[in-house]
């Protein structure tokens, strides 16, 4: 009986061991495949961070990021040789004209052309009929770069503690009530001047024009908080004037309570960190990228923020561009907003700042849910799965992580969080925050005189019939 056991057990051990030489045997095999120094020619087109190509004095491109880290990786490990065509060129633009980028690198691996592409696409079903991917290079979601919100104008901070309708409704009453008050005292002359002769609030005989500009006088005084009188002693006149004083009142102390924090506080932009946020926003612009499927997205949306995103770009075409060259220029004017994988936006942030200083520019939150960016290859390449394994194994290393980040450059104020102050700091006014009072006090001078000089232009102008008319009276 135990020599029944002693056997089973045997078989189990060389079963095992067959078991795990094979799977050793084929590991080994799968990971010392040896192209043979096969010459392979790929597609390189500018993706930053991972391909970032700049063009050299002697027409040469250098090509840096963390794309020809993946394939320097590559070339040891399967042991081939890659020469790369720059994209587009002038043989491209010649032959197949001037299609997007994405689109002109499918063209030529489906013509066979090239043997595959160093340029990451999302391998979509309609792609896969005519083009092999190989396992996936790089994997993100989807964000935005936008412009970051700027201040708004200071020069009519001081109108921000009311809202337009607020200042609106001011407007309406204070004009009803010099009217109702214009009307009253005009009845008041007609109809009591006789029957109480010692009223004094009733010697002067105003015009309807004085009446008005008198009683807009008193308006003002009392909403800036100067006080006047009011020469009438009618009990329904102190009863509309008590009323609005009592208005006035609350107005004031509403306003002169918040407008330090409106003159003192800075008021920033909407920012955008949405679709939604996008189409209310009155000053930036979506752009898209060629044959991506954010475009194709935004375009076959039928219903939201998208939809309405979709038609404006159908309206003017021209912001589908077709190279990240051109998205760049545009991005840079601070008007229009991009929508691409993450890597790309924190790219175009942090480059901006080592460039200008500033952080004027920020990415957004994601939009999507992470997209798979594969290589592309001649279709029923012989070459896929053997770059599919080795992918595979690569991405196992965490390299491609690594190599992306270090591909970006730094600039970790353009991505820190904004934190509320737990305190009020005080703050002293400046010029700028009171800039819009000055602005109305020069346009208050400039109108009195522009009418003080017509006055004077009217009455010389007048002056001499004036005299000629006299002296034929006498």
């Amino acid at each position: 009986m135990s020599i029944r056991y002693v056997m089973i057990l045997l078989v189990v051990v060389i079963s095992y061991s067959m078991t795990a030489a094979g799977s050793s045997s084929i590991f080994h095999k799968k990971r010392s495949v040896n192209l043979n120094g096969v010459r392979l020619k790929f597609a390189a087109t500018h993706f930053p961070p991972h391909n970032i190509l700049t063009l050299l004095p002697d027409g040469n491109y250098s090509d840096i990021g963390s794309t020809p880290l993946y394939f320097a990786w590559l070339t040891e490990k399967l042991n081939f040789t890659i020469t790369y065509d720059y994209l587009p060129n002038k043989m491209t633009e010649s032959q197949y004209g001037n299609l997007g980028d994405i689109a002109l690198v499918l063209k030529l691996v489906e013509d066979k052309e090239l043997d595959g592409s160093s340029r990451f696409i999302i391998a979509t079903y309609e792609r896969m009929k005519s083009t092999d991917f190989a396992f996936f290079m790089w994997a993100e979601p989807l964000a935005m770069v936008v412009p970051r919100p700027g201040e708004e104008p200071r020069i009519f901070a001081f109108v921000h503690p009311f809202q337009s309708t607020v200042w609106l409704l001011i407007f309406i009453a204070s004009f009803t009530v010099v009217i109702f008050m214009t009307m009253f005292s005009g009845i008041y002359w007609k109809l009591f001047s006789f029957l109480d002769p010692d009223d004094t609030s009733l010697t002067t005989n105003f015009t309807i024009y004085g009446r008005i500009t008198y009683y807009s006088v008193y308006m003002i005084n009392t909403v800036t908080s100067q006080g006047n009188a009011i020469p009438l002693r009618r009990l329904s006149f102190r009863i509309l004037v008590g009323v609005w004083v009592l208005v006035a009142t609350v107005l004031v102390n509403s306003y002169s309570s918040t407008v330090t924090s409106y003159l003192t506080v800075p008021k920033m932009k909407p920012p955008i960190n949405t679709f939604e946020d996008l189409v209310a926003s009155e000053n930036v612009e979506l752009i898209l990228l060629a044959d991506t499927m954010t475009k194709k997205q935004i375009l076959e949306a039928t219903h939201g923020a998208q939809k309405l995103l979709g038609d404006d770009i159908r309206n003017h075409p021209d912001r589908i561009l077709s190279s990240i060259e051109k998205v760049n220029v545009r991005l840079k004017t601070e008007r229009y907003a991009f929508a691409n994988p993450q890597s790309f936006c924190d790219n175009f942030v942090a480059s901006h700042f080592q460039e200008k200083g500033k952080c004027r520019f920020k990415t957004t939150d994601c939009y999507s849910m992470t997209m798979f960016f594969s290589m592309p290859l001649q279709k029923n390449s012989k070459y896929t799965p053997i770059f599919k394994d080795a992918f595979m194994e690569l991405w196992e290393t965490g390299l491609p992580q690594y190599w992306v980040k270090n591909s970006i450059p730094r600039a970790s104020q353009c991505f820190e969080k904004t934190n509320l102050r737990k305190s009020a700091i005080p703050k002293p006014i400046r010029l700028d925050d009171l800039a819009g009072a000055f602005l109305i006090l020069g346009v208050g001078v400039s109108l009195a005189t522009f009418f003080f000089l017509m006055e004077n232009i009217f009455i010389h102008a007048l002056s001499p019939a004036t005299s000629k008319a006299a002296i034929e009276k006498k």
